[in-house]
């Protein structure tokens, strides 16, 4: 495989994950607090409007964000210049989530995988990105 059919292939997995975020949006608000209090162990989910403006508007927002990755990786030449823009987000996003997850308090395990893994996640693509401009981007 080619490092720029890998980074296609990344890209829409990206796009995939993201895009799950959607139909967390329409969740009624007991499984919420069921995830939150059972599965997270963090608690009772707080009851108050700007909770649940803040997890629904949230969720339709990273589901936006997949539908314009997934845009990119349906038309792949016009738009894979877009790539590094995207990585970089992704890498300065994962530091700031790191910065908010310690100031946060949430668990540790939660901390080391959200923001250490986004900035490698970009840096990754910054690399497959670089390794395959190297040589004309294929046509997947």
């Amino acid at each position: 495989m080619t490092a720029d059919r890998l980074l296609l292939w990344l890209t829409r997995i990206d796009a995939g994950v993201v895009l799950c975020a959607f139909p967390c949006a329409f969740l009624p608000f007991g499984w919420m607090d069921a995830v939150h209090r059972d599965w997270l162990g963090l608690g009772p989910l707080p009851d108050a409007v700007i909770t649940r403006y803040m997890t629904r508007s949230l969720s339709l927002v990273y589901a936006m964000h997949g539908a314009i990755v997934l845009a990119i990786t349906l038309d792949w030449t016009r738009y894979r210049p877009l790539v590094p823009v995207f990585a970089w987000l992704h890498a300065v996003l994962g530091v700031g989530l790191l910065i908010v997850d310690l100031s946060a308090g949430v668990p540790w395990w939660w901390t080391a995988g959200e923001g250490p893994g986004l900035v490698a996640f970009g840096l990754v693509k910054l690399f497959l990105y670089r390794r395959a401009s190297r040589t004309a981007p294929s046509v997947p």
